[in-house]
């Protein structure tokens, strides 16, 4: 990756910088994120042994940034490496890293002492949208919020519990409104493989900060694609959990959350540290080890709009699997992704986020967003009638999420899973908005697919609020790199309830990916 100056943001308060040892691992870390493991992937391993043999083979400060979370940790229990140590070189990476990355609202300059437990010493992030007791939380806000939190979120308590260290809060737009990750307080967030593309958003700090080797685990939160828009276009892998498997309610200001749609979940380097991480969150061990023979539907559509460059890497991605000996049956996916499935995610996101904005708000971003309705076929539209509140239409597009529900769970009962697109286009340079009324952003500039015009974001939400709305478990998997060079994702899709078999069919179906 080349490693481009950064514009258009405003410095947060960093660690010391790093002495000459630690400079040299950002040129390794802007190299190869495809596989940012492939340097180091058998060096924990080799250092199990290091202290029975007597003799100490070193493990360099580049190689520690390397190294995914699960590496890092056998490393730490090895005795090849030590806390302290550790937390010294990632802190002063993102001294080195960071100004040009952009990913973090504000460092933890804590004394962090060692800790205990399976993920003792595992310097994480934690989205500046999720609640952690001691640290700020300004959700994106160009004006600082003021004031530390006084709770953690359940979901990182347990990661803290089990020893891990928040190293910082990763940046997101205003109260996670837009598919870009930028504010007037920060500035914005930058692609690590190429800092003029975007990272996507809300939680484009946290995939940054993770491709950039400046995290090994980051908790993001995704109602719309907010955890599977930046983890694909930052080639991280991602899992949306289960709707309802975790607890949300510190996603929004005063402890408000959401009945649908709003989930929290990981972002990581491997499969192996999404396994890791769940674990962990979930509170449940590991029940599938998936030996059978794998069957996927994967979805085709000849006449769909969608970029070719993202089309051809999917393509490449499906006949890599199906070489590897898969099975798959392609699928249009027409039974989930309609009108009706639009329509219904929209009407409930509408009316329940609703209920957390007055109703002036409401009629105010109905007014001054009808232009950017108007430009948007399958998302805004729909959320605008949800604001209205009508317990009538709210209670109709529940009974047809059901049905939705059961359509997909008949039609995709013999298959492990459902392979499709994250979005329509894969990573674009950044875009400004048009308009910014604080947050309610609208970007008039369409974006160009196949020779037609489509909304920004229709083409950003076209393949996410469908799956977002049945509530079933996504891992977001690397694909690979399109001709920009910029990384390509998928979505895999598993039943409700099943993260751990989908997890186990993630790490098999990856492998064959890298």
């Amino acid at each position: 990756m080349t490693n481009h100056p950064a514009t258009d943001q405003k410095p947060i308060d960093t660690p010391p910088q790093p002495d000459s040892e630690s400079l040299h691992c950002q040129n390794n870390i802007f190299q190869d994120h495809d596989s940012p493991n492939k340097a180091t992937q058998n060096k924990a391993s080799e250092n199990k042994n290091t202290k029975n043999k007597g003799t100490e083979q070193a493990i360099t400060d580049s190689e520690i940034i390397e190294l995914d979370a699960t590496q890092l940790l056998a490393a730490l229990a090895a005795g090849a490496l030590c806390q302290q140590r550790v937390m010294t070189v990632v802190q002063q990476h993102i001294a080195a890293i960071n100004p040009t990355i952009n990913a973090f609202d504000s460092l933890n300059h804590a004394i962090f002492e060692d800790s205990s437990g399976p993920l003792g010493g595992l310097p994480i992030s934690i989205k500046d949208q999720i609640q952690v007791s001691g640290l700020p939380c300004h959700y994106g806000m160009d004006k600082p919020q003021g004031g530390l939190c006084e709770h953690t979120a359940g979901p990182v308590t347990a990661l803290l519990q089990a020893g891990a260290k928040v190293i910082g809060k990763t940046h997101l737009p205003p109260l996670a409104m837009d598919f870009q990750t930028h504010n007037k307080r920060i500035g914005r967030c930058n692609n690590p493989h190429n800092p003029d593309y975007s990272t996507g958003g809300s939680s484009g700090g946290g995939a940054a900060a993770v491709a950039a080797g400046m995290s090994y685990l980051d908790i993001g939160a995704d109602l719309a694609g907010s955890l599977r828009i930046p983890a694909a276009f930052c080639g991280v892998f991602c899992l949306l959990p289960s709707e309802g498997a975790l607890a949300t309610t510190a996603l929004a200001p005063g402890g408000q959350s959401l009945a649908h749609f709003a989930r929290i979940g990981p972002m990581t380097r491997s499969v192996n540290d999404l396994s890791l991480a769940w674990q962990h969150l979930s509170g449940t061990e590991p029940e599938h080890d998936l030996a059978a023979p794998i069957k996927l539907a994967v979805w085709q559509d000849k006449n769909a709009v969608i970029d070719p460059d993202n089309l051809q890497v999917f393509q490449q991605a499906t006949a890599a699997l199906q070489a590897a000996g898969i099975e798959t049956q392609a699928n249009n996916c027409h039974s989930i992704l309609n009108t009706a499935a639009y329509n219904s995610y929209g009407e409930i996101m509408g009316y329940e986020t609703g209920a957390l904005i007055p109703a002036i708000s409401r009629l105010l971003a109905r007014i001054f967003g009808a232009g950017a309705a108007a430009r948007s076929a399958n998302f805004l539209p729909a959320i605008h009638r949800g604001y209205r509140r009508s317990l009538r239409r709210y209670n109709a597009a529940l009974a047809q999420r059901q049905l939705l529900q059961r359509d997909f769970d008949r039609e995709f009962a013999e298959v492990d899973a459902l392979l499709l697109p994250v979005t329509q286009l894969s990573a674009f340079k950044h875009r400004l908005p048009d308009s910014d009324r604080g947050g309610l952003r609208d970007y008039k500039k369409p974006f160009i697919i196949n020779d037609r015009e489509v909304s920004y974001l229709d083409a950003l939400t076209h393949f996410t609020t469908p799956i977002s709305l049945i509530g079933n478990p996504v891992v977001t998997v690397p694909l690979g790199k399109g001709s920009q060079g910029m990384p390509v994702g998928a979505q895999l899709v598993g039943k409700r309830g099943q993260e751990w078999a989908l997890l186990a069919l993630a790490r098999r179906v990856s492998a064959h990916l890298t």
